[in-house]
């Protein structure tokens, strides 16, 4: 009997809204459901959370106990489901079915969805959402004194789509439409130029366009200022007008050659002048390789210690894949080794291209002779006008020569001999390279050669000039016919003041004969005059 009750009452719910009279009592409603759209403002080509509301109002056709009125309104296993193929608009749904568990009367839930709002047009869009749910439409029971007993319920399974709007606004948007060359060597600095549009539907007014760099190497600016970011002012871009943006970019010389993303964002005010952020546009640089330079062919003239004039010369070549404009290389300072004129201007150099170069130093008495390195720099402007330098320095090896004397003796001449007193004369030749001055030769002897007269004032001389020294000497009577050693010693001043004293420089002073034979001893002529007188005296005495 009972069952043919339930059956009874399933079949009044179905089709009227009123349960009849029956053995049985019965309680009967069901949810009621309402959505909304939390936030229903979009905008193109964004990422986007749709949020929607749920509300269950109830509602209660046949009452009676409480917790079964409750029951017949609560919705569960509440689903939904967005149909992203209804969508009329470029739309696309990146979540799921989401469900909400059970919503009791009076009760909310939310269902968010993720989106991928393309470029979609101002305007209003449909989004249709299907719902599922589950709940009992009736509960039927007997009425006892212990309270309600023989419990049935009556479940019912809903579906329903439901079409919520939403509303794309006009807004401002952007898009990188033309690129430049944007290329660039490392070491080096360009520029990053590329075309911007509006391509929203509002005037976006006081405009930044801000530029980063992700890569470390990459900077924006010179190289003595880098900076990792930069923006370009723009009072006004109206929908569908470009505007040209162009910055200063460069790259450190150890960045390997390849593509390097720049990022672009764009800040504006809208017509309501309301602070607005685009979202990224990206652009890009070509890092090629650094330009590069070779020298070869070291030549060294006058290189040699406490030199004054010592030059140094090669030849410069462009390596690397670029031109190089206005190049110049310098000579570093090599402690020693003092450039008077140590930059070189060769031009403009192109791949592969070579130049001669030249530098004059001054190489000091202290010097070590013998083999050292010599550190060149190369400075060049680039394409912009940058005076820049190349990373790695030129070091290359030269042989500095052991001191030169700057002045040559030659033609020694003297008529002295044994026991007499002669003038010599001494042909002084300065082989220096700058006109000195104060110029005095000075004669040093030993026995068995003396001088009376040991200085010689030659005054000023220039470079391959000679000049006659002369001076008073004498020998002793036992000096031997041959050359004895002597030296000249020069003072002389140079150009700049300083005082400057030659080392000795060894002469032979050559004694001579006396005309007539070699001079007779004095004991060998008392020696015959005694053999004399005796032989005298014998000879009387025989007589």
């Amino acid at each position: 009997m009972r069952r043919i009750t339930i059956l009874a009452v399933v079949g009044l719910l179905l089709v009227a809204p009123v349960v009849p009279a029956v053995a049985s009592s019965v309680v009967s409603g069901n949810p009621e459901l309402s959505y909304s759209v939390a936030d229903d403002t979009f905008q193109a080509n964004q990422q986007a959370t749709l949020t929607v509301v749920a509300s269950n109002d109830g509602n209660i056709e046949d009452g009676g106990v409480g917790r079964f009125e409750e029951q017949v309104q609560t919705a569960r296993s509440v689903q939904m489901n967005v149909r992203e193929g209804q969508i009329e608009a470029p739309i696309d749904v990146k979540s799921g079915t989401v469900t909400a568990g059970s919503m009791g009367p009076g009760g909310t839930a939310q269902f968010s969805f993720n989106l991928e709002i393309g470029d979609a047009e101002p305007g209003t869009y449909t989004i249709p959402v299907e719902v599922t749910y589950r709940h009992a439409r009736a509960v039927i029971y007997d009425e006892t004194a212990s309270g309600p007993a023989e419990i049935e319920y009556v479940w019912l399974n809903e579906e329903q789509t439901v079409n919520l709007r939403i509303r794309i606004e006009e807004r401002a948007k952007f898009d990188i439409v033309s690129e430049g060359t944007n290329r660039l060597f490392a070491g080096d600095t360009g520029s990053l130029a590329f075309t911007i549009k509006n391509t929203g539907s509002q005037t976006a007014a006081n405009a930044s366009v801000q530029l980063s760099s992700a890569a470390s190497g990459v900077f924006f600016g010179n190289p003595q200022n880098p900076s990792g970011d930069t923006g370009v002012f723009v009072r006004s871009l109206e929908p569908g007008e470009t505007r040209r943006v162009s910055v200063q970019v460069g790259a450190t010389d150890d960045v390997s050659p390849g593509e390097y993303p720049v990022n672009t964002v764009v800040s504006y005010r809208d017509e309501n002048d309301i602070g607005q952020r685009s979202g990224t546009l990206t652009t890009g640089v070509s890092v090629r390789p650094e330009r590069t330079f070779e020298m070869d062919g070291i030549e060294t003239s006058n290189f040699r210690v406490d030199e004054s004039e010592a030059t140094i010369t090669g030849r410069i070549t462009n390596t690397g894949p670029a031109p190089a404009r206005n190049v110049v290389v310098r000579m570093r300072d090599h402690g020693t080794v003092m450039p008077t004129n140590g930059e070189s201007a060769v031009g403009t150099l192109g791949p592969g291209e070579s130049a001669r170069v030249s530098f004059t130093t001054a190489i000091a008495s202290d010097a070590e002779p013998g083999s050292n390195s010599f550190t060149f720099d190369v400075e060049y402007e680039n394409a912009e006008g940058d005076v820049l330098t190349a990373a790695n320095p030129l070091r290359k090896t030269a042989e500095i020569e052991p001191e030169r004397d700057r002045f040559e003796v030659s033609n020694v001449s003297t008529a002295v001999t044994p026991g007499g007193t002669a003038q010599l004369s001494a042909e002084v030749r300065y082989v220096g390279d700058e006109p000195i001055s104060a110029v005095n030769a000075r004669l040093f002897t030993s026995d068995p050669l003396s001088t009376s007269d040991d200085g010689a004032f030659l005054g000023t001389m220039d470079s391959g000039e000679t000049a006659t020294a002369t001076f008073r000497i004498s020998a002793t009577s036992d000096a031997l016919p041959k050359e004895y050693a002597s030296s000249i010693e020069v003072r002389y001043d140079e150009a700049d003041g300083d005082t400057e004293f030659t080392d000795g420089m060894p002469i032979g002073v050559p004694v001579s004969e006396p005309e007539g034979g070699p001079p007779v001893p004095p004991i060998v002529v008392g020696a015959v005059v005694v053999l004399a007188l005796i032989g005298g005296v014998l000879w009387y005495r025989r007589r």
